[in-house]
């Protein structure tokens, strides 16, 4: 079973360039470009989330503290 790894940025040339990264390592790599992916995308249980704090919308601190109520 491979480890699931969420990367969430507004920013997509850092979400493709951190998701090669992860998936040549083994990682099942889950992807979000703003704050309502990343949470729909944490319904999945990634074992690791990294988490831009500065994108538009619901930024990564709202959806950190989101995360943490489940």
């Amino acid at each position: 079973m491979s480890r699931k790894i969420l990367i969430a940025d507004d920013e997509s040339d850092i979400v493709a360039m951190l998701g090669s990264f992860f998936e040549s390592r083994g990682f099942c790599v889950l992807r979000a470009s703003n704050g309502a992916e990343a949470l729909r995308q944490a319904e999945k249980q990634p074992d690791i989330i990294l988490l831009d704090i500065n994108m538009p919308g619901t930024d990564g601190l709202e959806v950190c503290r989101r995360i943490r109520d489940y």
